[in-house]
């Protein structure tokens, strides 16, 4: 098909302006929703300056363009910067942008791109969680790639199967936590100060993938471990040393006799005199 396209679209040949690298072949490119990608394409010459030349998705016969419904304002040229270098950027990558994109050169020919976006599919499997009050919970939500950002996603408390209540973050911040920012493919949901009313299930939901169920229990009490437990013991105790320690040597000084004599040297010879 691509070599169909090719014959029908490359026109007369032998212009002297550009002759593109890879005439006529096709380069796999693999990129991610949400990241940008560059899609090659060059003359031979990086600086000679082709007449005229266009960007293609083959799919739906439209101009690769800032003005096209699609790519509005998410694509970018460089051949203002170096006349041969006809590459295309686009950014915030959707799954629709997959395709076989060309780049056509009047009088040149066409290189042909087949872009793959691979997008967020969630795990769907229900899983169970149990947690202890006062304490934090991670209730797990992955993409299968850790890449791909998802054009959106939410969270929700499931109360029954036709009330579903979207968590807000920015209003439970302070005690509600997401990590997408530093993994774009990582929903995950991280709950602190954990409630009895926290307990329930949960359901996490990525663009067009299945939902992700979790069932969380918050039960019994926050568990206080050894080493907090043993603090005010030791502390107790401390003091209770310092006290006895104190009272042994205040008994001491009080018995104590009052006729320890202190000897000293003069001029006539040795000499005692008693404490009072």
């Amino acid at each position: 098909m691509l070599l169909m396209f090719y014959l029908l679209f490359t026109g007369p040949q032998g212009s002297e302006g550009c002759t593109l690298e890879n005439l006529g072949g096709t380069k796999e490119i693999t990129a991610y929703t949400g990241e940008s990608v560059l899609l090659p394409c060059y003359c031979t010459d990086t600086s000679s300056t082709p007449e005229r030349f266009t960007w293609r998705i083959l799919k739906t016969w439209e101009n690769v363009t800032n003005d096209s419904r699609q790519y509005r304002g998410r694509v970018q040229l460089f051949n203002s910067h170096s006349p041969g270098n006809l590459s295309l950027l686009i950014s915030h990558l959707t799954e629709e942008d997959g395709g076989v994109y060309s780049c056509n050169v009047v009088g040149s020919g066409l290189t042909f791109i087949r872009l793959t976006v691979k997008g967020c599919a969630l795990d769907n499997s229900e899983i169970s969680i149990r947690a202890r009050l006062g304490e934090s919970v991670l209730l797990p939500c992955y993409c299968s790639e850790l890449r791909a950002k998802p054009k959106r996603f939410t969270w929700k408390r499931v109360k029954s199967s036709s009330e579903n209540i979207p968590i807000d973050i920015h209003q439970e911040r302070d005690r509600v936590q997401l990590f997408n920012s530093h993994s774009p493919g990582n929903l995950s949901l991280l709950i602190s100060h954990l409630t009895e009313e926290d307990g329930g299930w949960y359901s996490c939901e990525a663009g067009g993938s299945g939902p992700k169920d979790i069932s969380l229990t918050v039960e019994g009490k926050a568990q206080v471990s050894t080493v907090t437990a043993l603090v005010p013991f030791a502390l107790v105790t401390v003091v209770f040393l310092h006290i006895v320690v104190a009272v042994v040597y205040c008994t001491k000084r009080s018995k104590a006799p009052d006729s320890s004599p202190v000897y000293y040297n003069t001029v006539d010879g040795e000499g005692a005199v008693k404490l009072s």
